[in-house]
């Protein structure tokens, strides 16, 4: 079943309980398949069943009949952020002069000086509370009519507490003095939860800056030739096979193909690549990259959202708005928290007024205690922080996370299975040797041409190339069938006979004769060549070698994997003897060789049933079902676009250095996530007993509660500086 997926804005949200009740209220309307909202990006993606009638304004109408804000998401992310630090910025300076009046005041006190009369503190405190704070009252009013408690509940009870309170001994119990007014109180705990939200609002902005700068890549106008002159249009106006000019210094405005010239391209803000590329016509050219050298005319391929930097700007945002398994387990916790907060506040009042025997001054100054410390905004923001950050960290290193939940597992990887060609060499063979043993040999090197021309397999175009390289270039025989034998090699017809071209085992399936060619083909393997046998009529005629040359990182790779405590596995197609040759060099033990294309997945299912969490990393068209088959799927960026696409991590930068550097980063980032659910919970756990035993008054369990959310998001933001 086909689903539509539609992204809204929603303002509003504090805490982990204000995503949750979002998600249950969304859910529900009719069509919805499904919803994911992020406290931190403040969206929500829903995700239509096809054919449903469901209007983007019923989703609207759904969130705001709760008490949040909602639109169809049309903004970027830095008018968003603009708009949305205003209103903190002014309820904070606000409350701020309500407050610190009352402070000096207070002050004071201790010397016996009465600054401020106490109506003059009313009069602070209730400008105040129904000022600044009555955000705060909205939004739990909000939450208390649907049935749901957040942290705006416990804000409005610890300092709707203190304030009433005051009131109360002002007129009913005047003798108490100062030591029964706690209007300062009130006041205070709003300015410091407000500074606390500006905070965290600044804070959250900054965990979003790799992806504002990969918004910010795009280039506002493109050079297009219209009527045989260049003139300058909006990059938005740019159509597939427009003609395009880019002058040295400018950035390429759309992704395509260079029709004449030559240059060298800047391309690490995309890929993580260090050296500039050289290009010249016929090479690719990526968006946004950066022309350095020479200027040149490219033909426009893909455009808009098709773009490759568009499709890391979606793949990003995707990643920062899912949710890890970890991130759900938070939210459960934060469902129960409120109304357990709730509960510890209102035994501790009547603890400390009927078992201590205090006054009742003490157990409500204890009971708002406990209300102001806790803080389920922490909790909140524990996950989505360090996923937005991370994810951004990835694809400034060419490291494209496609959800939250492939960031969570990529670190708990047991085992790494590696293709061979193309993954872990570098995909540039060479014939290395040829040889005849029957027939005429430019008839057997033309028949080889024949063979070859029809398939795009790497092997396949490095015997074409020595072919044409050998004066055999438009000498290809005219073949009467033709047939791809897939994992095996190519047959067909010539002049009435039969011939095949593939490796020796096929050969043999085929019953022919190899005794003659044996020994070169084990010297030829033994050295890490692949080797290919033509017969002719049911007679072997001629051999070539190919060779493949490890990637010049993959020994450094693979070893580093290794003191990660990770396995690798080569799977390949080829022969044991070469596979075992090339696995030696590179530093691996484990190898699966001799594998058809379509059972690649299943040698992934074979290790997954011995209980390993395993990876598969690959480029091809084959390698696609064992990427979809295995825990987490690589693929390396100059893969296919079915590989890239059947991948649940793109490693951009054609580099496996970029692999290792992801399970780092998933490593680091679960490491992260679980220093701040420990700060989220420790100011709980600590603050809360504290409270209930009278040790913190309402202000500073007011500014604890505030600052918690601030000490989580900045940890994440130093997974910024993290080396992976």
């Amino acid at each position: 079943m086909s689903v539509k997926k539609q992204e809204f804005d929603i303002t509003g949200m504090h805490c982990a309980a204000c995503v949750k009740r979002v998600e249950n209220v969304v859910s529900k309307v009719d069509g919805v398949e499904s919803v994911k909202v992020n406290l931190l990006t403040r969206k929500g993606s829903v995700e239509y069943k096809d054919g449903a009638t469901v209007d983007s304004q019923q989703i609207i109408d759904a969130i705001t009949n709760i008490g949040f804000g909602a639109a169809e998401a049309d903004e970027t992310k830095q008018e968003i952020e603009k708009v949305n630090l205003k209103p903190h910025i002014t309820r904070l300076i606000i409350a701020a002069c309500m407050a610190v009046p009352m402070m000096i005041n207070m002050t004071l006190h201790r010397f016996g000086i009465q600054a401020l009369p106490v109506w003059v503190e009313f009069v602070l405190a209730t400008i105040a509370q129904f000022g600044p704070g009555l955000m705060f009252y909205k939004s739990a009013w909000s939450a208390v009519k649907n049935g749901a408690l957040t942290m705006d509940v416990l804000v409005v009870m610890g300092t709707t507490v203190a304030y009433l309170f005051s009131i109360y001994n002002w007129q009913f119990h005047p003798e108490l003095g100062p030591h029964g007014i706690y209007f300062e109180t009130s006041a205070w705990l709003i300015t410091f939860i407000l500074l606390g939200k500006l905070l965290e609002e600044i804070a959250k902005g900054r965990t979003s800056e790799a992806l504002q700068k990969l918004i910010a890549l795009q280039p506002a106008t493109a050079h297009v030739l219209r009527d045989g002159e260049f003139i300058d249009i909006p990059t938005s106006k740019v159509v597939a096979g427009d003609i395009l000019q880019v002058r040295a210094g400018e950035k390429i405005p759309v992704d395509g193909t260079i029709t004449e010239g030559y240059s060298t391209v800047d391309e690490a803000m995309l890929t993580g690549e260090s050296l500039p590329v050289e290009k010249q016509v016929g090479s690719e050219v990526i968006g946004a990259t950066i022309n350095l050298s020479g200027a040149f005319t490219m033909e426009a391929k893909r455009i808009g959202s098709d773009t490759m930097l568009s499709q890391i700007i979606k793949v990003v945002e995707e990643a920062q708005t899912s949710k890890a398994s970890i991130q759900r387990i938070a939210d459960i916790v934060a469902q129960y928290f409120v109304p357990t907060v709730i509960g510890l506040a209102v035994l501790t009042g009547l603890v400390w007024y009927f078992i201590m025997g205090d006054s009742i001054n003490v157990a409500l100054i204890n009971a708002t205690a406990v209300l102001v410390i806790a803080c389920p905004c922490a909790l909140g923001l524990a996950t989505p922080t360090s996923i937005m950050v991370g994810s951004g960290l990835g694809a400034e290193h060419g490291v494209l996370i496609k959800s939250a939940e492939y960031l969570e597992k990529a670190g708990k990887l047991d085992a790494i299975v590696m293709d061979k060609t193309g993954t872990l060499t570098q995909g540039v063979l060479d014939v290395t040797a040829f040889k005849n043993y029957n027939g005429d040999e430019s008839t057997n090197m033309s028949i080889m041409m024949a063979l070859e021309s029809g398939t795009s397999h790497p092997i396949a175009k490095a015997m074409v190339y020595y072919g044409e390289d050998h004066g055999y270039k438009g000498k290809a025989v005219e073949l009467e069938s033709f047939a791809d034998v897939p994992g095996k090699g190519l047959q067909g017809a010539y002049q009435g006979v039969s011939v095949q071209l593939g490796h020796s085992r096929w050969m043999n399936e085929l019953g022919y004769d190899l005794t003659a060619v044996q020994e070169d083909i084990l010297q030829f393997e033994e050295q890490g060549a692949s080797v290919s046998v033509l017969a002719v009529d049911g007679v072997v005629s001629a051999l070539w070698a190919v060779e493949d040359e490890l990637r010049p990182e993959t020994i450094e790779v693979v070893k580093e994997l290794h003191a990660q405590g990770i396995d690798v596995w080569m799977l390949t197609g080829d022969n044991r003897r070469t596979a075992q040759y090339i696995a030696k060099q590179a530093g691996i033990a484990h190898v699966i060789a001799e594998v058809l294309p379509q059972d690649k997945a299943s040698k992934v299912k074979e290790l997954q049933d011995k209980g390993l969490v395993v990876g598969m990393v690959g480029d091809g068209i084959n390698d696609a079902p064992a990427l979809v088959t295995a825990d987490i799927g690589f693929a390396i960026g100059s893969g296919t676009d079915i590989a890239v696409e059947a991948a649940d991590i793109v490693l951009v930068r054609n580099d496996l250095h970029t692999l290792e550097q992801a399970v780092r980063l998933s490593r680091k980032t679960m490491t992260n996530i679980k220093q701040n659910l420990f700060w989220a919970l420790i100011f709980n756990c600590i603050g809360i007993p504290l409270a209930a035993i009278g040790a913190l008054n309402p202000m500073i369990a007011g500014t604890a509660m505030a600052f918690s959310s601030v000490t989580v998001v900045s940890n994440s933001l130093r997974l910024k500086r993290a080396k992976i």
